[in-house]
């Protein structure tokens, strides 16, 4: 991240536990479906959610995952984002799910100790704040702590806002260019494009035996 993030991020959740009004509206309540409807298995073992926010999302992914590590760049997003978790219940948030959230500046702080641990890693609406050697690393980090059978999504807003550093286009394109990894979905809108990428280079269908 660069040096000023931290209090931009700080700041904007002392004015609000939702400064995006990301729970309410039905633009990210929208995104957070297609996010979901994207992934091409129904369930995971291990996902990793770096910049989770206030934890909407991190609510869809509890129903799909195991096994959930969810981090912040800010400490009090971090704070309400498990607090939402735990407010929600076990119907609302997957009751199987074993959900942990952490303070972490990524890619900095990257969890690359674990390995290949992650069959799913969600990047959503961060890359652009990075600094250009911290966003230069991220794809090589993700990549290798993607298990055999792991899927990478990236999602991030197109247009232009005073703390963006890079374009959305060229955030993905860095994930695009990686090794060893096929994409599965892709979707664009005037708003936010949104990219899946997986180990399988077979299609669901293809996998489900329909073809």
């Amino acid at each position: 991240m660069r040096a000023s993030s931290q209090d931009y991020f700080d700041a904007l959740y002392e004015r609000s536990d939702d400064p995006w009004r990301i729970a309410g509206n039905w633009y990210e309540q929208r995104k957070r479906g297609l996010v979901t409807a994207m992934l091409p298995r129904l369930r995971f073992r291990h996902a990793f959610e770096p910049a989770c926010g206030s934890g909407e999302l991190s609510l869809e992914l509890g129903r799909r995952c195991d096994r959930l590590l969810c981090s912040d760049f800010s400490a009090t997003a971090v704070e309400i984002a498990q607090e939402r978790w735990q407010q929600a219940g076990a119907g609302s948030r997957g009751a199987t799910c074993d959900a942990r959230f952490v303070r972490m500046a990524v890619p900095e702080e990257w969890p690359e100790q674990l390995g290949p641990a992650f069959d799913l890693i969600i990047l959503s609406e961060f890359g652009y704040y990075l600094a250009p050697d911290a966003l230069n690393t991220l794809p090589a980090l993700a990549n290798a702590s993607l298990a055999a059978d792991g899927v990478l999504v990236a999602c991030h807003w197109k247009h232009d806002f005073a703390q963006r550093v890079h374009s959305t286009a060229a955030v993905h394109a860095l994930f695009d260019a990686l090794d060893g990894l096929h994409r599965c979905g892709h979707y664009e809108d005037a708003d936010f494009l949104l990219d899946a990428w997986s180990r399988e280079p077979r299609s669901v269908a293809t996998l489900e035996e329909l073809t």
